[in-house]
């Protein structure tokens, strides 16, 4: 799935300054990540939570935006089953989520604001920065490029609720 992604985030690569090469990809990362979580688990019999986090944030937050984007996106520019398979294949990565969320446990505060950062940064770098091709290429409104951003930043803020209730045990009595 990697291998077969990079062909398309290969143009955002070329067209992205080197610096923010670590904000471009999506679609070949989280396969990749999943398949390295699995690799670690298997050699050393536990996940490197930092890994785990990251990786369950993006596969978690892109998994709920998946089929709001994809949807959006065939009503503004047309109907194409292509983009109508992308909702799948995001789905097809993000439900490694369902058995991955058993394992994770609590990081330090330092590298949970990292993950948070990072996507924060990404969301806004996707938006006004062009580091993502459907904004570089001109493919989406202006309007639709808005209402995705703030949907988007909506949905890592929910995700990141979810994974400090989670990781830090907030809401819950604990001795």
């Amino acid at each position: 799935m990697t291998f077969g992604a990079l062909r398309i985030d290969l143009h955002d690569f070329v067209e992205t300054p080197v610096y923010l090469w670590i904000f471009v990809p999506v679609c070949s990362l989280y396969p990749l990540l999943l398949a390295l979580n699995y690799l670690l688990f298997l050699k050393r019999g536990y996940f490197s939570q930092f890994l785990l986090q990251f990786t369950l944030f993006g596969i978690i937050g892109y998994g709920i935006i998946a089929p709001f984007f994809y949807a959006y996106y065939m009503y503004e520019s047309g109907f194409a089953w292509y983009e109508f398979g992308n909702i799948f294949w995001v789905w097809l990565y993000a439900s490694q989520a369902f058995l991955l969320w058993k394992y994770v446990k609590r990081i330090p505060l330092w590298q949970f604001s990292f993950i948070i950062l990072y996507f924060f940064a990404k969301d806004f770098l996707d938006r006004f920065n062009v580091t993502w091709s459907y904004v570089r290429f001109g493919v989406l409104s202006l309007s639709m490029m808005n209402v995705m951003f703030g949907l988007l930043l909506l949905v890592h803020l929910g995700v990141f609720l979810v994974f400090a209730r989670k990781v830090f045990c907030i809401g819950e009595n604990v001795r």
